[in-house]
């Protein structure tokens, strides 16, 4: 099923991207130097929507390539009635039945392999656990190299393009592992509509399109800090928390930068794209400034330093602070709380040798 899915992704990504006209790119990557293109002349036909469009069939893909197989298992694994002994269909019914049950102790061999394998219970399983970890900090440390140096959309050779090779070899890795957990799942259907599928649709698939257009757009590699939520998860793993208190502040810590990234990596993109369709206000902001003026904005302190001027930008804000001040409210308290009293039974006892 895995490799099916594999085959109908690629072909759908092939047909969607060829609306996307590589003359264009080519064009404007004439310079013989492979220098930096300019970025107006580079920003006059954006390409943003085959990124998009990449991540969005390839989510409708998988979601069509489940629905249909949810569809043909209800289809063939329907009770089939009883035939006599003396019945000539009676063989090919049992051979059938022989050939399923083969196959779903296959399928549940590869399913209890993989689920051991993601689950962290295992010496290989904390391995590979630590691993995605550390490789979605380093894809996020891309990004924010990218998003500090560089325009929200910009041509340039992917053969020259240094920082985008190595976040596609991570992006692979990350593929691989999207699929070992897409095995492991016990409902398919819920598990692509789990918040870091959607991580992975939104941040795997750009990566091999930016190879066909010789264009790079940052888009929403920001969500690789959603990763920082399995922080205490990893930390349980590895026996650094042992105690609820210090399990809760980490939890805490991690939603808190986490959405605090993320949200600034929407700022970023959003004020320095400028509002479609013709993108002739984008306002120019590097990434840590947006981080820097949402928690200016959060904490209301607000010195007005820094503000959206685009339509998109002030409209996501205004959503997020209904959000992000909650948060916020609720938040830092306790984290001051966990941090300033510890609980006097949550300790742990050393036993000491007597001299």
């Amino acid at each position: 099923m895995a490799s099916g899915l594999i085959g109908t992704n690629i072909s759908v990504l092939t047909n969607g991207m060829s609306g996307c006209d590589q003359s264009t790119v080519e064009s404007l990557a004439d310079d013989p130097t492979d220098s930096p293109f300019d970025a107006d002349d580079c920003l006059k036909v954006r390409k943003y929507w085959c990124f998009l469009l990449s991540s969005i069939f390839t989510f409708l893909a998988g979601l069509l390539i489940v629905l249909l197989w949810r569809a043909f298992a209800f289809i063939c694994c329907r009770k089939e009635p009883d035939l006599g002994p003396n019945d000539p269909k009676q063989k090919e019914q049992k051979a059938s039945r022989n050939k399923q049950e083969f196959e779903g102790t296959f399928m549940t061999e590869a399913k209890d392999w993989a689920g051991e394998l993601i689950s962290g219970q295992t010496t290989t399983g904390r391995i590979l656990v630590v691993l995605v970890f550390i490789l979605s900090i380093a894809s996020l440390i891309i990004y924010f190299v990218d998003a500090s140096s560089e325009e929200v959309e910009r041509c340039q050779k992917w053969s020259n393009n240094i920082t985008q090779q190595i976040d596609l070899a991570f992006n692979i890795f990350f593929m691989v592992y999207f699929f070992i957990r897409f095995i492991a799942a016990s409902d398919k259907l819920w598990f692509m509509l789990e918040m870091y599928s959607f991580v992975d649709y939104f941040t795997i698939p750009p990566s091999f399109v930016s190879i066909y257009l010789d264009r790079t757009w940052i888009g929403l590699r920001f969500l690789r800090a959603l990763r920082l939520m399995t922080v205490p998860d990893i930390l349980q793993y590895l026996n650094v928390l042992k105690t609820s208190s210090s399990i809760r502040l980490a939890q805490l810590v991690s939603i808190f930068i986490s959405v605090w990234l993320t949200a600034a990596g929407i700022i970023h993109l959003l004020e320095n794209s400028g509002d479609p369709l013709d993108f002739n206000n984008a306002h120019r902001l590097s990434y840590w400034t947006c981080v820097y003026f949402l928690i200016v904005t959060m904490s209301t302190v607000g010195y007005g330093d820094v503000y959206c001027e685009t339509v998109l930008g002030r409209t996501f804000l205004v959503f997020f602070l209904l959000v992000g001040l909650a948060m916020f409210a609720s938040s830092i308290p306790e984290i001051i709380e966990l941090v300033g009293s510890g609980n006097k039974y949550g300790g742990e006892l050393k036993r000491e040798h007597g001299k």
